[in-house]
């Protein structure tokens, strides 16, 4: 009979295990695609109006909001204000050939040195390409902060487990005791 019961235990605090699981990873992914809206909003908006309601020129390795850069048929940075080390900020060319085979906006992760992490959207422009993108600091920080509220409840839970099968030992032990 106590076997059963912490098999019931263990069984529950797995399933609220894995709803915090799931909870976590919706969390994780509906930020992480929440951060391509900006930049999405601003491919939408055209190059003209891109460069125009811009910064002229943001160094990436510290700048949170979004950038553009546009590239020509070759791949190479032509136009826009996201900068690394001085120069345009330069994506995989394979992002670029990727939106040129699809037509559409392709969007990644884009990690260009240690701990800088973006969403980036690339989209066809003519016989170019012009890239969006913006940060993804804050939202691996809020991710990272829900994955330690997750890994707390975890915590708690286990101790009301402990404490419920420690309280049915107890009380099955006085009930079995004259």
């Amino acid at each position: 009979m106590w076997f059963r019961r912490m098999v019931v235990a263990v069984a529950a605090y797995a399933l609220f295990a894995g709803g915090l699981a799931t909870l976590y990873v919706v969390e994780q992914q509906a930020g992480r695609n929440a951060v391509e809206d900006a930049p999405r909003a601003l491919l939408s908006a055209g190059e003209a109006t891109a460069a125009a309601t811009q910064p002229d020129r943001v160094d990436l390795t510290s700048y949170l909001g979004t950038f553009w850069v546009q590239y020509d048929a070759h791949g190479a940075p032509i136009a826009g204000n996201g900068y690394l080390d001085g120069a345009l900020a330069q994506v995989p060319h394979g992002v670029l050939d990727t939106a040129k085979a699809t037509g559409e906006g392709d969007a990644v992760s884009w990690e260009p040195g240690q701990g800088l992490r973006f969403a980036i959207v690339a989209q066809p422009v003519g016989d170019g390409v012009v890239v969006a993108g913006q940060s993804l600091q804050r939202t691996e920080d809020r991710a990272t902060r829900t994955l330690i509220y997750i890994g707390l409840a975890l915590v708690a839970g286990a101790f009301v487990v402990a404490a419920a099968v420690g309280a049915d030992a107890l009380l099955t032990q006085r009930r079995l005791t004259p």
